[in-house]
């Protein structure tokens, strides 16, 4: 997991500088979060990352990906008409088949909105392999032929109710544009 982080800071930062937040993002695909101020955003093709301390201390993480793409650690895959409880079982198995995640360990899986859309939140600590400890409280959702998903990841020791209270707020505002 660090590995796939420091890859994705190096990768988008040398080709975008941070960029200060606090208006909409409309993501080349489709779609919308109103971005938190005061947080710097990093971007890439494939993910949208924003943070307020750095990515090894917190950051708010949004991708969207295809249906019919497979993950790299679990033979799972997405279904259209799946309940979003097999999605979230689906993700709960490629992320505790991660190497680089250790010490997994699941603190709440359940439904719930991600903007206005029915989906799920999982919620879990994990450790890195170098001990360092992690909160992830995970939302997600399928949507036509895609998934969508919003996380917020925490060091153990900086984790804090007024980036949360911010994370709640991007999900209240996460909005799929019809294309």
């Amino acid at each position: 997991m660090k590995k796939f982080l420091w890859l994705l800071v190096v990768t988008t930062t040398a080709c975008a500088p941070g960029i200060q937040t606090g208006s909409f993002y409309d993501n080349p695909v489709n779609y919308r979060v109103e971005l938190p101020a005061q947080w710097v955003r990093v971007e890439s093709a494939k993910h949208y990352m924003m943070t307020k301390d750095g990515p090894f201390t917190q950051y708010i993480l949004i991708q969207q990906r295809p249906l019919d793409k497979p993950f790299k650690h679990t033979k799972k895959v997405f279904n259209k008409g799946m309940l979003p409880q097999e999605a979230a079982e689906v993700v709960l198995d490629e992320i505790a088949s991660d190497r680089f995640v250790m010490n997994f360990h699941l603190v709440e899986n359940g439904p719930a909105k991600l903007g206005q859309y029915d989906g799920f939140r999982v919620v879990f600590t994990y450790k890195t392999k170098k001990g360092k400890a992690y909160k992830t409280i995970y939302h997600g959702l399928l949507k036509g032929d895609w998934f969508y998903s919003v996380r917020y990841n925490v060091s153990e020791k900086h984790d804090s109710l007024t980036a949360f209270e911010t994370f709640e707020k991007v999900l209240s505002n996460f909005k799929i544009e019809e294309v």
